[in-house]
């Protein structure tokens, strides 16, 4: 069965609209943060993408808007990304560039046809798709499930426009390898692809950065019993302190459950926040009677162990990950094995001081997670 170019409009503006109004009544059940509008203005773009596009041969000048819609679509999606990660959203810039989209499009009038500036749309939109996922992989986002899934849709974004880019410039929107691979059909069937993903990595991203928020207002997070950052952090430099002033060894570890994305997918968000229960608890088991545990992020957890020295800390850190697997997970009529990765610092590394500890860990697990993950990575 072929569909014809409109037909696929309709049904991308059918979703998309489905997927962006999910979108906002999730927002508006939980009160409005910049992130939350910033991305709202990425679905409500990509509305406008479809519509104008879709009436673009009945009104010359609708491309032109179609165009910046386009370029707003993934522009906006990155400008969430950075206020989510605590930066300031640029949104001027995502003004000056679907201006210039438009601009492309509209100077050479009705004469120009529907690709009239159509280099300038997908140059905006491959770049803003790609700063949209680098901007992901490099910040917070990355230690998120799913903020590495949407980091990934955008880069494929970029590459596959910026692929229609190298085509449109050296045979030309009319050439048969420009319509058969990269046209307006099969570009279509990818900016369902998009959507669809995106938002889904969105709600969830969101919504589990709302139930943190709400876990910090209080002392310790109610599913899991760690200790958000209220307690947390002051419970742990006065223990720092304490140690140091001792001349006692103190490490800090940070866990990451691996795989929470596909037990989310596969067996619902249960089943991701189990296999984190599961670690907290061995955790608990296996963690020296001086220690504290506090919540990181949706999937990992820190623990401050005193008395340990690294070399001890990596091997305390080892045990936990071997019991974890080693204790398998009910799910759903199975039972699924649950890998650890593991970043651990001590004060042989970088002193007493909670925040140098806790970067250093950090970046030590993300190096873990990059070399196959299950493993941990620490100075021994």
């Amino acid at each position: 069965m072929n569909l014809d170019v409109p037909t696929l409009y309709v049904a991308a503006l059918t979703v998309i609209t489905i997927i962006t109004g999910a979108f906002v009544l999730e927002v508006a059940s939980r009160g409005r943060s910049p992130v939350d509008l910033i991305w709202t203005l990425a679905f409500s773009a990509a509305v406008g993408t479809a519509v104008f596009y879709l009436w673009g041969e009945s009104v010359w000048w609708f491309n032109a808007v179609g165009n910046a819609a386009s370029v707003v679509t993934t522009f906006a999606m990155w400008n969430g990304v950075r206020a989510d990660d605590g930066r300031r959203p640029l949104l001027g810039v995502t003004a000056a560039v679907a201006s210039a989209a438009a601009l492309a499009a509209l100077v050479p009038g009705a004469e120009g046809g529907a690709w009239a500036g159509g280099w300038a749309v997908l140059v905006g939109t491959a770049a803003g798709a790609g700063l949209g996922g680098v901007a992901g992989l490099r910040g917070r986002l990355r230690h998120h499930r799913l903020g590495r899934a949407l980091s990934g849709v955008l880069l494929a974004v970029a590459v596959y426009y910026g692929i229609r880019t190298v085509v449109y410039l050296t045979a030309g929107p009319e050439s048969a390898e420009f319509v058969r691979y990269v046209g307006t059909g099969p570009t279509a069937l990818a900016v369902l692809v998009l959507v669809t993903v995106a938002g889904f990595c969105m709600v969830a991203i969101r919504t589990d950065e709302v139930h943190l928020r709400r876990a910090e207002r209080f002392g310790f997070d109610p599913s899991t019993g760690l200790r958000t950052s209220l307690t947390f952090e002051p419970r742990a430099e006065q223990l720092l302190r304490t140690a140091q002033t001792a001349g006692e060894p103190v490490a800090l570890i940070v866990v990451e459950v691996e795989g929470a994305r596909d037990l989310t997918t596969g067996f619902g968000p249960q089943a991701a926040h189990d296999a984190l229960t599961l670690a907290v608890d061995s955790a608990r088991l296996l963690a020296p009677p001086v220690s504290l545990a506090g919540r990181e992020g949706a999937d990992a957890f820190v623990v401050l162990l005193r008395g340990l020295t690294g070399a001890q800390a990596h091997v305390w850190a080892d045990s936990l990950r071997r019991h974890v697997i080693a204790t398998p997970l009910p799910v759903d009529g199975t039972r699924v094995r649950v890998r650890l990765s593991l970043g651990a610092a001590g004060d042989a590394d970088c002193g007493y001081d909670l925040r140098a500890l806790r970067a250093t860990a950090r970046q030590r697990l993300d190096r873990a997670l990059a070399e196959g993950g299950n493993q941990v990575q620490s100075s021994y």
